[in-house]
């Protein structure tokens, strides 16, 4: 078994021969990382649009929606440097490129995740950064050392889910040779419904958002938290304190049913 610093340095160094092979294409790297902060303002602005036509979203108001907007745009961000290349997983399996994973003494893993660079996660981190900042500053919260941390952490703990949840959908590739479908549907989900307070949807597609799909706990959850909204809350208090741990266990179970689905895969060349 590989060790984990081993496996994270391994990670660390393809990606940055990867961030390396990018930026010699400065001109499509500049307009590559634009387009995508240009298409996250669109989105951002039709939340705002959906705001005001509204005056507010179950009580939340537009500061606090984009403040949700916010956590999430920050971990679709980093979920999109670790794991953007999962949606090459089908064409890998199906051209055997996989197959050369297999010979090489690195995590197979590592090199599926790190076999480019995802340019598009730049625009986003700057996108998400810029309007993170913006809204913690004006959202109604009095920040301490211990809020600025659990920021931090559920900006993680974000990533990780979504990370997650395509990682496993991905990993069924080695069954199906597609999963283009299903990430498709995920990535869906977690645009439409993941800017909003899911305290305002119906209870039973709130409770489906939360334990089926795992929207919740990568945005709604610690925003609520934050903004001292616990009342809005569908789940007890200590579950959405937990969301980032709850990144973190859906990750290594995303990374163990991955290689559990590993011993199923067949070269074409075979």
């Amino acid at each position: 078994m590989v060790e984990a610093p081993s496996t994270l340095r391994q990670y660390g160094v393809l990606l940055r021969i990867g961030l390396q092979s990018a930026l010699q294409y400065r001109a499509d790297f500049v307009m590559t990382a634009i387009g995508a902060i240009a298409y996250e303002a669109v989105s951002l602005a039709f939340v705002g649009v959906i705001v005001f036509a509204f005056g507010s979203i179950g009580g939340w108001s537009f500061v606090e929606v984009a403040f949700v907007y916010g956590i999430r745009a920050m971990g679709h961000a980093l979920h999109g440097v670790l794991s953007g290349q999962l949606w090459g997983t089908d064409e890998v399996v199906r051209r055997g490129e996989f197959d050369r994973f297999l010979l090489r003494p690195v995590n197979p893993l590592v090199q599926l995740l790190a076999r480019r660079f995802q340019v598009t996660a730049v625009g986003d981190i700057v996108f998400g950064l810029v309007v993170l900042t913006i809204t913690a500053v004006a959202a109604p919260i009095v920040w301490t050392v211990g809020s600025v941390a659990f920021l931090i952490v559920a900006v993680v703990g974000s990533a990780l889910v979504e990370s997650a949840v395509m990682l496993a959908f991905a990993s069924l590739s080695f069954r199906l040779l597609v999963s283009i479908p299903a990430l498709r549907v995920a990535d869906l989900v977690f645009v439409t419904f993941g800017p909003y307070p899911l305290s305002v949807l119906p209870r039973t597609v709130a409770q489906l958002l939360t334990f089926v799909l795992p929207l919740a706990y990568a945005g709604f959850f610690p925003a609520a938290v934050l903004l001292g909204r616990e009342a809005d809350l569908f789940v007890p208090v200590w579950l959405a304190y937990a969301s980032p741990a709850v990144g973190v266990l859906l990750y290594a179970a995303a990374v163990a049913f991955f290689h559990r689905q590993l011993r199923h895969y067949a070269s074409p060349g075979h």
